[in-house]
């Protein structure tokens, strides 16, 4: 008989534990192999693909890089092998791609890569940089110095979506993350920083009229945003955070611009932020994506930078409405629920606040009880019981979520790419 868990501390441990093992050793059996024997998976499809199901793409939102840091992570919280060996699988194919585009620079400059922290350039240099420490793997660590030559000044000329995820925010943040991890740069290795003040100054020059104020278009079909994963929120985050390294002045007025604009859309009422995706009528959403979750969290991530008694005030309501949502149907990190134990986790760390874990802690009790009541059916797809083994949208980020629960030291918050 193994032991009686002495505590509840123990028994929600062993039960995170427990749940995340589940989830990484599912997506591993959904595995399928490539012509070349590399592993890959596919995710559920958009209704506009009428469902169908698709082969992921590589990068940390909902690709392979997110799957091989859930089981970076397992093996990293639990020092168990197997986990270890299926993370170098998962990623072992892109490291080879990537070294081929690296060697043969005309050939890459042909493809469509974006500089996103989610799903672009950005997002790979990220995910080899976590992975290298997680994994203890220096070479990839090394192999994230050298994607920095697909930064090119053209790709940051042309860089049209802007945010976070997509976007230029999204890979100051990956630059910032490689100038702490690894400050000293190889020889004849562009700086990160130099790179990330390239796409600070193609931020700034293509703000568009906000109002009173100036913010960024990053959806052709809409107004500038609020939120952090395509709006204001996001964007003013990362140029806060490449300030915090550099110093450059022009950096906090930027920001600054941004924010005012955001906060020009804050409805008392709602305690929320506007989302102008509907411009012909208010829409308010709360998720790490778009709402008061991710403005909160932004906040918090940089209050090193900027603390005062607005932001503190945002953060409170931030926070607080967060705090109050009802269970959504969805459970992943971008749009549901995972997403919001993970702000008032980082949230209840930030501000050495055990009320906001106890928080935390609570709604991912109600969320897991939810999934062993249907036999752990995760609703990770809107009205679909469809397993899906993503980062941001699936089963990898829950299972990181979970393990973030058990061993934060250890284990960075990829929602803010920290």
């Amino acid at each position: 008989m193994p032991p009686q868990l002495s505590t509840p501390e123990d028994q929600a441990t062993s039960r995170y534990l427990e749940v995340a093992r589940g989830l990484a050793d599912e997506i591993w059996a959904r595995r399928v192999h490539a012509k070349d024997h590399s592993v890959t998976w596919f995710k559920p499809g958009r209704v506009e693909q009428e469902r169908r199901s698709v082969r992921i793409d590589p990068f940390l939102y909902d690709g392979t890089s997110g799957i091989a840091l859930a089981f970076a992570a397992l093996s990293r919280v639990t020092d168990e092998v197997e986990y270890r060996d299926r993370s170098l699988q998962t990623i072992a194919p892109l490291r080879y791609r990537m070294a081929e585009l690296v060697a043969v620079p005309e050939r890459a400059a042909r493809l469509r890569l974006g500089l996103g922290g989610g799903i672009g350039l950005g997002a790979l240099i990220y995910s080899f940089l976590q992975l290298a420490r997680l994994l203890e793997e220096p070479a990839l660590a090394s192999e994230a110095y050298t994607l920095l030559a697909l930064l090119t000044e053209e790709r940051i000329a042309s860089d049209e979506s802007l945010d976070i995820l997509y976007g230029g925010a999204g890979a100051i943040l990956a630059m910032v993350a490689l100038h702490r991890a690894v400050p000293s740069a190889p020889d004849r290795a562009v700086a990160p920083l130099e790179i990330a003040l390239a796409c600070a100054r193609h931020l700034a020059t293509c703000r568009s009229p906000a109002g009173e104020h100036r913010a960024w278009k990053t959806f052709p079909l809409f107004p500038p945003l609020s939120g952090f994963s395509h709006g204001a929120a996001g964007i003013c985050y990362s140029l806060l955070r490449l300030y915090g390294e550099t110093g450059e002045a022009w950096l906090l007025d930027v920001a600054a611009e941004g924010l005012a604009f955001e906060r020009s859309l804050y409805s008392m009422e709602q305690r929320n932020w506007r989302d102008l995706r509907t411009p012909e009528r208010p829409r308010f959403e709360s998720a790490w994506c778009t709402g008061a979750p991710g403005i909160a969290l932004a906040r918090l991530g940089t209050l090193d930078i900027l603390d005062d008694d607005v932001v503190r005030e945002e953060i409170h309501v931030g926070l607080e409405t967060t705090e109050r949502l009802p269970l959504t149907p969805l459970d992943h990190l971008c749009c549901g629920n995972m997403g919001r134990v993970e702000i008032l986790f980082q949230a209840s760390r930030c501000l050495r606040d055990t009320e906001l874990r106890e928080s935390a802690e609570r709604l991912v009790s109600v969320v897991l009880d939810r999934a062993g009541a249907s036999g752990f059916c995760w609703r990770f797809v809107q009205d679909r019981e469809t397993f899906d083994p993503t980062f941001f949208t699936g089963a990898a980020g829950v299972a990181y979520s979970l393990l973030r629960l058990v061993a934060p030291d250890d284990l960075a918050c990829l929602l803010l790419l920290e």
